[in-house]
């Protein structure tokens, strides 16, 4: 028998790079390179796949991630399109397909700005579409993701104020859109000066499902934002031994 500890396979959605590129799939390194510093072996799952095929590779991974990209169609929470809204249909049926399976596997969930929204509205929630500038908070700001912009409040009682091992954390910003109401399974545990939601979590602490706003993969040289990617990765690696193990065989 190997003594080769098993990394978790961690599914993360592609999008297509619009509006210039439709044909080309998109994903920024540093999330790659974010799951696999934390131990995670990242597989791609891509637009264009049906439920039942989408249902049958989650089965086969141990966690699903996230990540960023253009704004979920908003007449999936009851609303026409907003001027400024950019639509992927594809990667929509994509990953509230996927959220659907992993919810119902009882899978780790991570996602990452359009990550976080998305997985708000396949749980029942809705969204802002788009935040006017010139408020007290810039969530559009021209600068590197690598700059930190505004802090955010968290949760005192929350999963990310203990990995973060704080209340008020420092964060960068590249989004138009946010959380408005929260989907019933899901708190709100992190908001920006604004009031916009920063942060959410599930409402089960057994359940391993966190939404963030900012961009923690581009700060991973700081504790308090490896800390989330290190515990998601923990807990994918978790639940697969849960499932090899003989309580959690059918």
């Amino acid at each position: 028998m190997s003594d080769v500890v098993r990394r978790p396979l961690i599914a993360v959605t592609l999008g297509r790079d619009l509006p210039d590129r439709p044909s080309v799939f998109r994903l920024a390194d540093s999330f790659v390179q974010a799951l696999a510093s934390s131990g995670a072996i990242p597989i791609a799952l891509m637009p264009g796949t049906d439920g039942a095929a989408i249902r049958q590779v989650v089965e086969r991974v141990d966690g699903l991630f996230l990540p960023s990209g253009v704004d979920p169609h908003p007449r999936h929470f009851g609303e026409e399109v907003h001027p400024r809204t950019v639509i992927d249909e594809d990667l929509d049926a994509l990953e509230m397909n996927a959220i659907a399976s992993a919810t119902d596997l009882g899978m780790p969930i991570l996602g990452v700005c359009r990550g976080c929204q998305i997985l708000n509205v396949a749980l029942g929630g809705s969204l802002v579409q788009h935040l006017e500038p010139g408020g007290p908070v810039d969530h559009l700001p021209d600068l590197p993701l690598k700059s930190e912009v505004h802090d955010v409040r968290i949760a005192a009682d929350s999963r990310l104020a203990r990995l973060s091992e704080a209340r008020l954390l420092r964060v960068n910003s590249l989004h138009h859109q946010a959380v408005a109401r929260p989907a019933p399974a899901l708190r709100v545990v992190a908001t920006a000066q604004d009031g916009i939601v920063e942060a959410v979590e599930a409402r089960d602490p057994d359940r391993w499902i966190v939404g963030v706003q900012y961009h923690p993969e581009e700060l991973m040289d700081q504790q308090a934002h490896r800390n989330l990617f290190d515990d998601f990765v923990s807990s994918c690696g978790r639940f697969a031994a849960a499932r090899q193990s003989p309580e959690g065989t059918e």
